[in-house]
């Protein structure tokens, strides 16, 4: 009886380190506007792009996010994420992403634990300051706050890719956009790669492995608790 329970712990135990010594992720899927068709709406695998509402509700987009040249002409022979908004006076222009206007929102089927994205300048004032200032924000399934970062583009700096990453699945919503700080700072940005982890699932055999120990484990139980007195 006790090299029964000994060797029922022991399957369960394998199966938990094995499952474990997965990796943190089993892969990364890149979501590049350029994989898109010029106005189409971006629609990726395992997650739902939204333009939500910025700080102040003139010119809201309508939630679309697309995939559109810049229409300042500093990148012309690449496509980004943008908004597009619905209300006159603007009601057919492209929405970079402002705070004050409209903001990419990234909500995950399931919370994962590694995020990026690339951020772009789109003005370009010149002088020795971050010309450019956006922001990325994640929150997890309960929509805690779990992280909160300025994006700096420095002087001759046109973009940088943002990571965050986690050691557990946390970030169920990411949001991002340019700084807004009301007489403060009005910036805006242009997004135009987003990366984010597929977590692995538990190989057959964990699961069988977890399950023979389990199943061993109930029937030493059940034997114990019917034993005669």
């Amino acid at each position: 009886m006790r090299t029964f329970r000994v060797l029922g712990l022991f399957v369960v135990l394998s199966g938990l380190s094995f499952w474990g010594s997965q990796d943190a992720h089993a892969g990364i899927v890149w979501v590049n506007p350029d994989d898109y068709a010029v106005g189409s709406q971006i629609t990726p695998p395992f997650v739902t792009l939204t333009a939500v509402l910025g700080n102040t509700n003139q010119n809201p987009p309508d939630g679309r996010v697309l995939a559109l040249v810049d229409d300042k002409g500093h990148y012309p022979s690449t496509i980004h994420f943008f908004g597009w908004h619905v209300i006159p006076p603007v009601n057919t222009d492209q929405v970079s992403w402002r705070g004050k206007w409209a903001n990419l929102q990234a909500v995950f089927d399931s919370p994962v634990s590694y995020v990026a994205m690339d951020f772009y300048r789109n003005d370009f004032y010149g002088g020795a300051n971050p010309d450019e200032i956006g922001f990325i924000l994640a929150f997890d399934a309960a929509n805690n706050l779990i992280w909160n970062e300025w994006v700096y583009l420095e002087e001759f700096v046109d973009w940088k890719t943002v990571e965050i990453s986690l050691p557990n699945p946390q970030i169920k919503k990411v949001v991002a956009g340019g700084v807004y700080v009301k007489k403060a700072i009005d910036q805006d940005i242009l997004i135009r790669r987003l990366g984010y982890s597929i977590e692995p699932i538990p190989e057959p055999s964990a699961l069988v492995a977890l399950a023979g120990g389990a199943a061993a484990l109930a029937i030493l139980r059940r034997r114990k608790t019917t034993r005669p007195a």
